[in-house]
């Protein structure tokens, strides 16, 4: 049987100047797998979900409980005989609304989620309470064989924030955490970091008549997994270090500092794969001088599980030619310097985001010229859009207490993280940034 799964290790450049001090070679570790139809095993798995709701009084702002009651309805509505969907709302207290058992009676479900509002449970906001009584939910009906995720939906900020992230952290073996943000207000770094940290996706929602289309996004996501619990194994050769790491896509964000194992190995988990959405990291690898030659830097592999037929291993080593020749050194792949780009305009949006939380305007105006002009250079339109409006806004209001400022940041964050699968061979002549 072919693999479910494509897999590629690709440097920016495949020859490197022999007498090069420290040279910094990008490393991008892809995996791709193939749609239902395409190949892979078309097996479908059954979900087994927690659907967390917010539910405090913030959520009657924007008609957001009233999307949101849609959003569930619609979900329950396609679910298959053996899918299981847990619903919980939570505010100072939480209440199981549907146990994952109950779906079987859709109607019934139904009518409990359209009198959600009457529940009593107060107005405030304590995630961590819905998180746990939807993770108690799922445990009920976990399997292997299922995909296990909870989908946390709120709008404002909570209390016991390290909880929600121990929680996340504390049951990622067993299930995947989506994270939803409405309006402005809510923690978008927490958020953030529960989906990161588990395989699961971050959306904000700046319009909260897009939550119902959020919700058909995911459970179409769910339905177009082909491989399940993703990992990138990388073992590097002596005397290459890695200096950085970073998801590449579907989204982008830094992966921490790495750190290798005795055995000069690490890995980077990914979690489940739709059929057709690439995951990837980008690691930023230092060089030692060599003679010339062709040299392994690293063995590099990528295991995931194929439902239905165990485990696999696709393994693939990682080669550049040290040469004395500058014209072919100078020679990029312009595919990792798409990534290359998209991922050094997302480190200078970081930057300016920070600088100007420290009230250092001008610094982070500077920085956001940066990032717009690359933008434009790589002809990410939408990407040039948000940031432009990000740094009107913050020239005319000098700060993030606004409204209208948090929300310009939340979209500049939202299309900046999204990886844009641009044409290389417009990108192919195109130099490291900055």
């Amino acid at each position: 049987m072919a693999d479910s799964v494509v897999f590629e290790a690709l440097v920016n450049r495949e020859n490197v100047m022999s007498s090069a001090e420290n040279f910094v070679l990008h490393l991008l570790l892809q995996a791709t797998a193939r749609a239902k139809g395409d190949g892979a095993n078309g097996v479908r798995l059954p979900l087994n979900l927690g659907v967390v709701i917010d539910r405090s009084g913030s959520m009657y702002d924007e008609r957001r409980l009233e999307f949101v009651v849609e959003a569930v309805k619609f979900l329950v509505d396609n679910l298959e005989p053996d899918d299981r969907v847990a619903i919980v709302a939570f505010a100072d207290q939480a209440h199981i609304v549907a146990a994952g058992d109950q779906v079987r009676n859709k109607a019934a479900v139904k009518r409990a989620i359209d009198d959600i509002d009457m529940l009593e449970i107060g107005g405030g906001t304590q995630m961590a309470l819905g998180m746990k009584a939807a993770i108690e939910e799922v445990k009920k009906n976990l399997a292997a064989s299922r995909l296990n995720r909870v989908l946390v939906l709120t709008d404002g900020q909570t209390y016991e924030e390290m909880a929600c992230l121990e929680l996340a952290r504390a049951n990622k073996a067993q299930m995947s955490f989506s994270a939803m943000g409405v309006g402005a207000e809510f923690n978008e770094k927490l958020l953030m970091q529960v989906a990161q940290d588990t395989g699961g996706k971050y959306h904000y929602i700046g319009d909260s008549a897009q939550i119902p289309q959020i919700f058909e996004d995911e459970l179409q996501g769910l339905r177009a997994v082909t491989a399940r619990n993703g990992r990138f194994d990388l073992t590097l050769s002596q005397g290459v270090q890695i200096r950085e790491a970073f998801r590449a896509s579907p989204e982008i964000y830094s992966l921490g500092e790495p750190l290798l194992d005795a055995e000069r190995k690490i890995s980077y988990a990914v979690g489940d794969l739709e059929g057709g959405v690439p995951a990837s990291i980008l690691l930023s690898l230092v060089l030692p001088p060599r003679k010339p030659g062709v040299v392994r830097l690293a063995q590099a592999a990528f295991h995931y599980e194929m439902p239905g037929f165990g485990d696999r291993e696709v393994p693939a080593d990682v080669t550049v030619n040290y040469t004395l020749d500058r014209a072919q050194a100078s020679k990029a792949n312009g595919r990792v310097m798409n990534l290359v780009d998209q991922v050094a305009i997302a480190k200078l949006q970081a930057k300016a985001e920070e600088e100007f939380k420290q009230g250092n305007v001008d610094r982070a105006t500077k920085l956001l010229t940066n990032a717009i002009a690359s933008t434009q250079k790589v002809g990410n339109v939408k990407a040039t859009q948000a940031l432009s409006g990000f740094m009107e806004q913050i020239k005319k209001t000098q700060t993030l207490e606004s409204k209208a400022a948090k929300t310009t940041l939340l979209q500049a964050q939202a299309v900046v993280r999204k990886t844009q699968m641009l044409d290389p061979e417009a990108l192919k002549n195109l130099k490291d940034l900055e």
